[in-house]
């Protein structure tokens, strides 16, 4: 069984549709302003998988916030950009690692 996790901008029922048909289970996080909701706890009890916090966007926050360059997007070709993303990881787990 395979999910597919997004973040509330892609919550619309068209694209919830086409994900099931594609045969992932969606996981997206619904919009302040929809009526007919389910809360994440219970699809997350429904289908016994543990509630994790968006590691992903973490990292991001965390590589804008330390490496300016990257917020910035200064370079012109998207082989350096992504070279100096990848440093920024590196970085960001050795300072983990190495206190």
């Amino acid at each position: 069984m395979s999910f597919l996790e997004a973040d509330k901008g892609y919550d619309s029922n068209q694209f919830r549709q086409d994900v099931l048909e594609l045969g992932y289970i969606p996981v997206i996080a619904y919009r302040k302003i929809r009526l007919e909701r389910v809360g994440t706890k219970e699809i997350a009890d429904f289908f016994r998988i543990k509630r994790r916090r968006w590691v992903v966007e973490r990292a991001f926050a965390w590589i804008k916030r330390k490496c300016r360059r990257l917020m910035m997007r200064w370079e012109r070709l998207s082989e350096i950009w992504e070279s100096f993303a990848k440093l920024g990881v590196i970085f960001m787990w050795l300072e983990v690692l190495l206190g």
